[in-house]
C-alpha cells in the first residue's frame, strides 16, 4: 500500500481526529466523511467512529460489506446494523469491567489494562472464526492484570474474517478515549495505532520517550538529565551533541546537565521536551496560588464566594461520557476547617483580605452546626458530613475526621468547641494506651456501650498501630497542651505514640506503607517538639530512611504494601488502595502525598536533621510539578487527583477503590493540606504553639462531660437570633436548632414523662413547627405541624391530666386552633378550631391543678375577656368573665 492511497474515516471530526492522529503517524493519508459512501472501492482501508456515543449509531452497511466481502479492511465501534453484518449484544455499562489486552499487539503485551471510566458497551457474542483482541472483565492491577484473566468476560476488540477480508469490530467506542480522558494515555494512543496497522499492514513505528529528569521544572543550581526511552540507541546528533549512555534495557541518559535559570527545550526528531530552572519559593508559591485560584475556579464554594455556604468535598472519581468528573457537595467537616486553615494562611501570606472571610465563614460553619451538643455520649464531637440533624440522622463520628476537625478549630481561635471534640476523642480512646479503641465511632455504640466502658474495651484489628485512624487525634492533643499547658493532653497523645513507635515499623495498612509513614510523621514531630524523647527522633529517622528507599527521581514516595485486591473477584467492592502491586509507580494524593509534605517541613524545623529537609524538598517540588497545568480546564486546572503514575507521567492507578478512586479530587485531605505544607515551608511556620502556662479551661470542659456523665440535668432555654435561627442554650454552651427560619420566638413545655422539651416557633413560612430536646437521645428535626396559617405566636402548656402538650395559635382566620401531642413522638393531633369567636391574639394558658385541665384566657375583637377550658378532647364555649364557671 502507499501513501497516495487513502483510508477514508467515517463519522463526526471529534471522534475521528483520534485516528487520523493515529493515520498522520504512520504517514497515511486519510479523508473523513459524516456518511459512510456508498462505493468504498478507492479506499485503502475504512474506520467507522461512532458518532453518537454513548448511544449506538444503526448503520447502513450494505456498501461497508461488499467492500470487506471483496477483500477489503474495515474498522468499525458500536453500531447497529439490520443485516447481521455486524455483531449485535445487549447494551450496558461496564461498571467495574475493564479492558484489558487478550493477544499480543505490537507494543502492547497481553493482559495490560485499558481503563476506560464505565464506559457503554455491547455485551457481543464473539462469532466461532473471530480472534478476541481485547477483552472486557473484572480485572485486578494497574498496568496488568496480576491475577490472570478473570472467569467472566466479554469481546472489546474482535479481528473477524468476513469473505475475503477482513472486520476489526469495537463493542464500545473506541475512538472515544479522547474525550473521555481513558487512560493510560500512551497505551490507549498506541492501540489505535494497532488498529490502523492491522488495516493497512503498516509497519508501527517503534515508540520513543523523550523526558527529562526531574520533569517540568528543577531548583537553581541542580542537575537534571535527558533521558529517551527507545529500543535502539538515539544518535548524538539528534540530541545536539549531547551523548546518551544506556543505563538500563531500553533507557538511555545523558550525564547531569547543569542549566541556568530560565526554560530550556530538548528536541530529538518530532519530538521535544522543555524544563524550567528557577528558586524553590517562586515554584511553592506559584503552586499555592493556583491552588487557591482552583477553589473559585472548580466552583468549591458553591454560589458564596465568601465561604458562607461552606465549601464542596470536592469532584467524584467516576469520569463521564464527556470527560468530566461529578461534582462533589458533601458539605465535609474536615474539608471546612483545612480549607479554612489554608486559607487563613494564605491570607497572611498574600495579603489576601478575603482568605480570613472565607476561614471565618467556615469556622463559623462548623462550630455553630456541626458540633453535638446534646448531653449524651455523643457531647463535644463534630458531624462530619455537614449540620446536625437528630440522633437517627448522625454519621459515624470518625475519629480520623473528628481529630482534624478539632485540631484546626483549636488553631482557628475557637478554643472552648475545639477541647470539647479534643475530649470527646479522649473519652472515646483506650485509659491505658489513649489511643481510639473503635475509630469508627457509630452513634449507637457510643451510646449503648458508654465511655466507660469503651475506655476500658480492648483495641481489636491492629487498630492501635495505624496511623491512619489514630494520628490526627494525636496532633489535636498535642495542640492542646501547647495551647493549655494541660499535662494530661500530652500524657494522652504520648502514651498512643510511645506505643505505636515501640512497635514500629508493624502496622495495621490502611491504604498503604507508604501513607501509613507520611501519617505518623506529624504527630511524631509534634511530641518531639514538646518533650525531645529520643524514640520519636529515632522513629521519624527510620520513616525518613523508609520514605527514601521509594522516593522517585521526581520527589515523589511510591505506594507499597497496600490493602490491594486479592484476587480479580475482589476488586471494586471495598475501600483499597490505588496500586495493585508492589512495584508499581502510583503516588496517593489523598492519604498520602499531601501529609508527607506537611509533615516533612515540621520535622526538619523541629529536629533540625538534613534528611528531614531534602525529603521536604522532593515531596514539595514532586507536588508542584504533577500540580495539573490545563487553563482549559475549568474543573482541574491546578489541582490534584488521587493516583499519579510518576513513570508514565500521568493521573492513573489502580481503580479498585469503592469510594475514593484515582481520579477523584479533595478540597481537604488533599488540596489544602499539600498547600499548606507548602505555605510551612514558605512562612517557616511552626505549626504547634509553644507551650503555654496553665490555663483553667480544660478543667472546665472535663466538668461539662463529668456532670453529663453523672446524669446530672441542666435545663435549656431557646430564642431567635438576628438572622432568624433558633439557639438552644444549655449550661452555657450555645446550638443552632436546623437551619428554620423563625418569625417569632420559640415557646417551650417540659414533657416529664418522657423527659424531654418540646419546643414550638412560628416559621417565616406562617406555619408552627416542632422540635424536641430528649435528654438521652438529643436534640430532634424541625417539623411543620399541619398547614395552618398562624397571625400571633403559640402558647403551649403541659397538661398532666392528659399527659400531653396543648398547643394553641391565633390563626389567620381570626380563630383560636388548637392541638395536642399525645405520646411520646407519636406526633400531633390535627389543628381544631376552638369556639366561633374571632380573637386579637393567642390566648393565655395555664393547668388548672383542681380541674385537672388548661384553662384559657383570651381577648375577642369585641373587646371581651373570654374565658374556655379543655374537657377530654373538647373545649366548652367561651364565656366572657362575668359568666367564668370554676365548678
Amino acid at each position: 500500500m502507499t501513501a497516495s492511497v487513502p483510508v477514508a474515516v467515517i463519522g463526526p471530526p471529534e471522534p475521528a481526529a483520534a485516528f487520523t492522529a493515529a493515520l498522520d503517524q504512520a504517514g497515511l493519508a486519510s479523508a473523513r466523511y459524516d456518511e459512510l459512501p456508498v462505493d468504498l472501492s478507492a479506499y485503502a482501508a475504512v474506520i467507522v467512529v461512532a458518532g453518537r456515543y454513548p448511544e449506538p449509531e444503526r448503520l447502513d452497511v450494505t456498501g461497508l460489506a461488499e467492500y470487506v466481502r471483496a477483500g477489503g479492511s474495515a474498522y468499525v465501534e458500536f453500531a447497529l446494523d439490520n443485516t447481521g453484518f455486524l455483531p449485535a449484544g445487549e447494551l450496558r455499562t461496564a461498571h467495574i469491567e475493564r479492558i484489558f489486552t487478550t493477544a499480543a499487539l505490537p507494543g502492547i503485551e497481553p493482559l495490560h489494562i485499558l481503563d476506560e471510566h464505565s464506559s457503554r458497551a455491547q455485551q457481543v457474542v464473539a462469532p466461532g472464526n473471530a480472534i478476541e483482541l481485547c477483552s472486557y472483565g473484572t480485572v485486578a492491577g494497574t498496568h496488568e492484570a496480576i491475577f490472570g484473566p478473570p472467569d467472566i468476560t466479554f469481546p472489546a476488540l474482535l479481528d473477524i474474517p468476513v469473505g475475503d477480508g477482513r472486520l476489526l469490530y469495537a463493542t464500545t467506542a473506541l475512538s472515544h478515549h479522547l474525550k473521555g480522558r481513558y487512560k493510560p494515555v500512551r497505551r490507549w494512543r498506541r492501540l489505535l495505532q494497532v488498529i490502523v496497522g492491522q488495516l493497512t499492514g503498516v509497519q508501527l513505528a517503534e515508540e520513543i520517550e523523550l523526558f527529562t529528569e526531574p520533569r517540568v521544572w528543577v531548583a537553581s543550581g541542580e542537575p537534571v538529565k535527558l533521558v529517551v526511552r527507545s529500543s535502539v540507541k538515539p544518535a548524538a546528533e539528534q540530541l545536539t551533541g549531547l551523548d546518551l549512555v544506556e543505563t538500563r534495557p531500553g533507557r538511555f541518559e545523558s550525564d547531569p546537565q547543569y542549566l541556568p535559570d530560565g526554560e530550556h527545550t530538548f528536541v530529538m526528531a518530532d519530538q521535544y521536551v522543555t524544563i524550567a530552572v528557577g528558586p524553590r519559593a517562586e515554584r511553592y508559591r506559584r503552586m499555592v496560588d493556583r491552588a487557591i485560584a482552583w477553589y473559585d475556579r472548580a466552583g468549591m464554594f458553591y454560589d458564596a464566594p465568601d465561604g458562607s455556604k461552606g465549601v464542596a468535598e470536592g469532584f467524584s472519581n467516576e469520569i463521564d461520557a464527556d470527560g468530566k468528573l461529578p461534582f462533589r457537595p458533601v458539605p465535609r467537616g474536615d474539608c471546612f476547617v483545612q480549607t479554612a486553615h489554608a486559607f487563613r494562611m494564605y491570607a497572611d501570606l498574600a495579603d489576601f483580605p478575603r482568605g480570613r472571610t472565607i476561614a471565618a465563614n467556615l469556622m463559623r460553619l462548623v462550630v455553630e452546626e456541626e458540633q453535638l451538643t446534646d448531653r449524651n455520649q455523643l457531647y463535644g464531637s463534630f458531624e462530619p458530613r455537614g449540620a446536625r440533624t437528630d440522633l437517627t440522622g448522625t454519621n459515624n463520628l470518625f475519629a480520623d475526621d473528628n481529630g482534624w476537625i478539632s485540631l484546626f478549630t483549636l488553631m482557628s481561635g475557637h478554643v472552648e468547641p475545639g477541647l470539647r471534640g479534643v475530649e470527646a476523642l479522649i473519652r472515646t480512646s483506650s485509659a491505658e494506651l489513649g489511643l481510639q479503641v473503635d475509630p469508627w465511632r457509630t452513634p449507637s455504640t457510643l451510646l449503648v456501650k458508654g465511655w466507660d466502658e469503651i475506655a476500658r474495651s480492648p483495641i481489636a484489628d491492629g487498630l492501635d498501630l495505624t496511623s491512619h485512624w489514630q494520628s490526627s487525634a494525636q496532633c489535636a492533643y498535642l495542640y492542646a497542651y501547647g495551647l493549655t499547658g494541660d499535662q494530661r493532653y500530652l500524657d494522652t497523645a504520648t502514651r498512643g505514640l510511645d506505643h505505636m513507635a515501640g512497635h514500629h515499623p508493624r502496622a495495621r495498612l490502611e491504604t498503604s506503607r507508604t501513607c501509613e509513614a507520611g501519617r505518623f510523621l506529624l504527630p511524631l514531630a509534634g511530641a518531639y517538639h514538646y518533650t525531645r524523647k529520643p524514640l520519636y527522633l529515632e522513629t521519624m529517622r527510620s520513616l525518613a530512611a523508609y520514605l527514601k528507599s521509594k522516593q522517585g527521581p521526581d520527589g515523589g514516595f511510591a505506594e507499597w504494601d497496600g490493602k490491594c485486591p486479592p484476587s480479580n473477584e475482589a476488586y471494586g467492592v471495598d475501600e483499597a488502595a490505588i496500586f495493585a502491586a508492589n512495584g508499581d509507580l502510583v503516588t496517593d494524593q489523598l492519604y498520602g502525598t499531601p501529609f508527607a509534605a506537611w509533615a516533612l517541613p515540621l520535622a526538619y524545623r523541629v529536629t533540625g536533621d538534613p534528611v528531614f529537609e531534602e525529603l521536604a524538598y522532593g515531596v514539595l517540588d514532586y507536588l508542584s510539578r504533577i500540580q495539573i497545568d490545563d487553563p482549559d480546564d475549568e474543573q482541574l486546572d491546578g489541582t490534584w487527583q488521587r493516583a499519579f503514575d510518576f513513570d508514565s507521567w500521568e493521573y492513573f492507578g489502580s481503580n479498585a477503590d469503592l469510594g475514593w478512586g484515582p481520579y477523584c479530587v479533595e478540597t481537604g485531605w488533599s488540596v489544602a493540606p499539600a498547600i499548606i505544607g507548602a505555605m510551612l515551608y514558605l512562612t517557616s511556620d511552626t505549626f504547634f504553639p509553644e507551650s503555654a502556662g496553665k490555663s483553667d479551661l480544660p478543667a472546665a470542659i472535663r466538668a461539662e462531660f463529668d456532670a453529663i456523665q453523672a446524669g446530672e440535668p441542666a435545663p435549656a432555654s431557646f430564642r431567635r437570633r438576628d438572622d432568624g435561627r433558633v439557639i438552644r442554650v444549655q449550661n452555657g454552651v450555645q446550638a443552632v436548632l436546623g437551619e428554620l427560619i423563625a418569625a417569632g420566638e420559640p415557646v417551650w413545655a417540659r414533657n416529664s414523662p418522657v423527659g424531654a422539651d418540646e419546643i414550638y416557633v412560628r416559621g417565616v413560612d406562617g406555619h408552627l413547627h416542632h422540635t424536641y430536646l430528649d435528654d438521652r437521645l438529643g436534640q430532634g428535626r424541625w417539623q411543620q405541624i399541619g398547614d395552618l396559617e398562624l397571625a400571633d405566636e403559640p402558647v403551649v402548656a403541659f397538661n398532666p391530666g392528659a399527659n400531653a402538650i396543648e398547643v394553641y395559635a391565633l390563626g389567620a382566620d381570626g380563630h383560636i386552633h388548637h392541638c395536642s401531642m399525645i405520646d411520646v413522638r407519636g406526633g400531633h393531633t390535627p389543628w381544631e378550631q376552638v369556639g366561633t369567636l374571632h380573637f386579637t391574639g393567642s390566648p393565655a394558658v395555664l393547668y388548672d391543678e383542681e380541674l385537672g385541665t388548661v384553662r384559657l384566657v383570651a381577648n375577642d375583637t369585641a373587646g371581651q375577656d373570654r374565658r374556655t377550658r379543655k374537657v377530654n378532647r373538647w373545649h366548652l364555649p367561651w364565656q366572657d368573665y362575668s359568666h367564668w364557671l370554676t365548678a
